[in-house]
């Protein structure tokens, strides 16, 4: 959440903090639409924005047992950072 650092996953997804309506969130972005009901049933919830599904890790506390479901499915396979703007 604090940083510029871009998760790399498996079934190349991508775990990386996005700045959505003035707050900061971690979005797991590059699933398919195969992935939507697997990825809801893990506890991420999903928003349209702008018309495009994007996909959230809640931050509250249930997120951690939510990015733990999610990454034993897809574990990391690169950690990178992302560019400064």
């Amino acid at each position: 959440m604090e940083g510029r650092t871009v998760l790399e996953l498996a079934e190349e997804l991508q775990l990386r903090r996005a700045r959505v309506m003035g707050a900061y969130r971690i979005e797991l972005a590059g699933f398919s639409d195969t992935m939507r009901d697997r990825l809801r049933t893990y506890g991420l919830f999903a928003e349209i924005i702008s018309w495009k599904l994007r996909m959230f890790v809640p931050t509250d506390a249930s997120g951690v047992a939510i990015l733990s479901k999610a990454l034993d499915c897809c574990p990391i396979e690169r950690i990178s950072g992302r560019e400064a703007a």
